[in-house]
């Protein structure tokens, strides 16, 4: 290594310094998970505009916005230019024979600078990024998260790279001490000959992430985000300097230029019809101008009532395979579900419990030769750029619920994840924030993207009126709080429930369910009634290794319902009762097998389990719950949860006109229930499905008894649920390969956006191929094939569609409702 005078250290003091660098140094980045299309049909992240003219200076708002551009680099001592043919990254004087380099972000104010970029079909792809090179891989894990120590790196820097360190430092003993150690270590780095150096590199990693910092006068330094190291350039070689030594070389002017290659990514495949955008309010759209009732700013689009696309981080971490956004982008969130299923998918226990695919092909990007399909419950579905596609076609709300299963977790092999319920939900609601703070980098800066989290109505009003998705964090597991029960005991206090409610909502979860598939503190749980050895049987025995006991059920035939008000939520179990329940018991637990033959019928003692109910309702527990998600003004669902504490629930709230929600179906109990919420002046949506039982679902929920109050307009606005990577399959579609002629391209229900078939990699995904809503990017189409293809009356169809498109806006004003409810 040697100085800035080129002269050369002894060894001991480079290790020395090296050293001394290290302690100011920013620490390794740990492992966040976290798009420009390839067709002009995708339309690209509002960014500031560059100069028609390449080469002409540009005044950079700030440090994000250079957010998927193309530019060239300019210090005072020339350009960085790439040289292919020895994969290194050099400097030049003259500014035409600079490299222009794509600057992709990776998080806020971070970057992959690629000056290349190629694949062919069936191929992964191969970049060209300017970054440090791990030539024996030892400072890098197969998916590129920087694994190694810094000492190593810097030491072996010093020995391919102008490295330039700060010889002014503190150097007690001990640091001579690490010195010394440093300096050996660095030897034996050249032993194994590890030589790592500022290259071309070929694969986005940690060693390739560059920090973009202003300096002043519309110039940045680029710092390695490994090593905190400032790229520079000098002497017609590139650099790299501690930040203490930085000077004219270090800084860098952005240059807009032409020619760089796209960074790949899942398309969009849409084309603008309109310079103002997707619609925003009813009115704006001609369905809607002249319906009586409806308002100026009613707002226009549906909503999505219940999704899980943190649901990758639940049960362990790696159940669900894949990544709704990752820093490196799709080539990496959506790679080979080989990493969590094993080889074909074989060792993927749940995926092969749950869905209906089997052993299947592993490989993601580019081919998804297998995955993901509308079956496929542990693929992920909801990448990014798929829900920004549903986002252009109307979507204005999306209820994201944050979800886990402890026991599940627990007895789950595969976990990279901690159990713990509470720990669970803080990392995917960390992981939400991530997320928006990636898809804003994406567009250019804080608050500038798509996706927005929201904690009140009036959050929600502003964020669709700036043309953005209003993302609101909700909570399903059956833990809620740590709060399980164990024989009938409670497994928190009051004090426990107040502490962790409160520093959740502080998180921005605004929406809860009190129970999930299993009994809790706070009330029974509905039972899954699925025939069949699938989810129902693997929750059956969750319930009882969490609870101790089995189900208690009771008969309760559809016609009889819960007033809320019964003197016994929870009876004991009386000793007469005991046969009662081991009947129960072989029926519920008999209907999880294979019909009887014909021939044996007859002595068959199993009799369905449809008339079957928990007999557990809200506890004491539970009542105090419920009243202290009213004093918070959150939302309270009332799916999975028995029905007699569901009309307890009910009960509670109806006195406060305070609505409840009934997110996903008959997951909400009887048709009957489900009426008492939507006339309280609550949600209730169904599981999205296709054509015509789409229709009859969203004439049905749209339609049910409400008072005009809470109505928009003359409709009660029915959303949808995607349930999607909830473990429930998304829409089939019945339609032939002779129907998507006829489909491709439509026009959104607003007119002003025009889809396309969308592709990611080298698939393009239909609706038609078996596959159905194979993710979320589909439900777009999937609207457009109910309005074409239903075989009900046009009536119908053009009230399915009212009822959805006026969905997002009964959702507000329902949450609106809940805040201003008395206490």
């Amino acid at each position: 290594m040697k100085n800035s005078k080129g002269t050369p250290m002894p060894k001991t003091l480079t290790a020395m310094l090296m050293v001394a660098c290290m302690l100011v140094l920013p620490a390794c980045k740990d492992d966040g998970s976290s798009g420009s299309s390839d067709k002009t049909q995708s339309p690209a992240p509002t960014l500031p505009s560059q100069p028609s003219k390449p080469g002409t200076p540009q005044i950079l708002a700030n440090r994000y916005s250079p957010a998927n551009g193309c530019y060239t680099l300019a210090t005072s001592n020339g350009f960085v230019a790439a040289s292919p043919h020895n994969e290194r990254y050099g400097a030049t004087g003259e500014a035409n024979g600079s490299t222009p380099f794509y600057l992709r972000p990776t998080a806020l104010g971070s970057y992959l600078l690629m000056s290349g970029f190629q694949r062919n079909p069936g191929g992964m792809g191969d970049f060209g990024l300017l970054g440090i090179s791990d030539p024996a891989g030892e400072l890098l894990d197969d998916t590129g998260n920087f694994v190694g120590e810094i000492s190593y790196l810097v030491a072996g820097l010093g020995d391919t790279t102008n490295l330039v360190l700060d010889p002014i430092a503190p150097l007690g003993g001990l640091l001579r001490e690490l010195g010394e150690s440093l300096e050996e270590a660095g030897n034996r780095t050249g032993d194994i000959t590890v030589a790592p150096a500022l290259a071309m590199v070929h694969a986005p990693s940690d060693l390739a992430v560059w920090r973009l910092n202003p300096t002043g006068d519309n110039r940045f330094s680029l710092a390695s985000e490994v090593t905190g190291l400032l790229l520079g350039v000098e002497d017609g070689n590139l650099t790299l300097t501690s930040p203490s030594l930085a000077d004219a070389s270090n800084e860098f002017r952005l240059i807009p230029a032409q020619g760089c290659d796209s960074y790949p990514e899942a398309e969009l495949n849409v084309e603008m019809l309109s310079n103002t955008g997707p619609a925003i309010y009813l009115k704006e759209v001609e369905r809607f101008r002249k319906v009586p009732g409806i308002d100026k700013d009613d707002v226009f689009g549906f909503v999505d009532t219940h999704s899980h696309i943190s649901a990758y981080e639940f049960i362990g971490g790696r159940v669900n395979y894949g990544a709704p956004f990752h820093r490196f982008g799709v080539t990496h969130a959506l790679e080979d579900c080989e990493a969590v299923h094993g080889p074909w998918g074989a060792t993927g226990f749940v995926e092969l419990a749950t869905s209906g695919i089997g052993l299947h092909d592993t490989q993601g990007w580019p081919g998804f030769n297998d995955w993901p399909r509308h079956n496929s419950l542990q693929h992920h579905q909801s990448y990014y750029r798929w829900l920004e596609r549903a986002h252009l076609s109307g979507m204005k709300i999306l209820v994201n619920h944050l979800v886990h299963n402890e026991v599940l977790c627990r007895i789950n092999p595969q976990k990279k994840n901690d159990c713990d319920p509470m720990e669970a939900i803080l990392l995917q609601i960390q992981r939400m924030y991530e997320m928006q703070d990636y898809i804003d980098a994406q567009h250019g800066g804080p608050g500038l993207g798509w996706f927005r989290i929201v904690t009140s109505a009036g959050q929600a009003r502003e964020a669709i009126a700036d043309g953005h998705l209003a993302v609101v964090l909700g909570i399903e597991m059956s833990k809620v709080f740590r709060c399980g029960e164990f024989l009938g005991v409670a497994e928190c206090t009051r004090e426990d429930i107040v502490e962790r409610l409160d520093q959740l909502y502080r998180l921005g979860v605004r929406n809860i369910f009190p129970v999930h598939k299993f009994d809790n503190a706070f009330g029974g749980h509905l039972p899954d009634l699925s025939s069949g050895v699938g989810i129902g049987a693997i929750l059956y025995g969750g319930n009882l290794l969490e609870t101790g006991h089995p189900i208690e059920f009771e008969s309760c035939p559809e016609e009889v319902e819960y007033a809320g008000y019964e003197p016994d939520q929870n009876p004991s179990l009386q000793p007469f009762g005991l046969i009662d329940q081991l009947l129960f018991q072989i029926d519920y637990v008999g209907d999880r097998f294979p019909e009887t033959p014909e021939e044996m019928a007859a002595l068959d003692p199993r009799r369905g389990t449809d008339q079957h109910c928990n007999q557990r309702g809200l506890s004491n527990l539970g009542d105090f719950l419920i009243q202290e998600l009213i004093k918070r003004k959150m939302m309270i669902e009332t799916d999975h949860i028995s029905r007699k504490a569901a009309a307890r629930i009910l009960a509670l709230t109806k006195p406060l006109n305070y609505p409840v929600i009934n997110s996903h179906g008959g997951w909400g109990g009887t048709e009957a229930l489900r009426d008492r919420i939507a006339a309280q002046g609550g949600i209730s949506a169904s599981f999205g499905s296709t054509r015509g039982n789409w229709v009859d679902k969203l004439t049905r929920d749209g339609n049910r008894p409400r008072s005009a109050e809470f109505k928009v307009g003359p409709f009660g606005g029915a959303g949808f649920a995607s349930d999607v990577n909830g473990i429930a399959q998304l829409a089939s579609n019945p339609g032939s390969p002779s129907d998507e002629m006829s489909l491709y391209p439509f026009t959104s229900v607003d007119g002003r956006v025009q889809f396309h078939k969308q592709r990611t990699g080298d698939r393009e995904f239909g609706l038609y191929d078996g596959r159905g809503v194979a993710h979320y990017g589909l439900y777009p189409d999937q609207i457009e094939d109910m309005i074409r293809h239903s075989d009900r009356s046009p009536e119908q169809i053009d009230d399915a569609v009212n009822q959805l498109f006026t969905s997002a806006e009964a959702y507000l004003r329902m949450w609106e409702r809940i805040e201003n409810a008395p206490q």
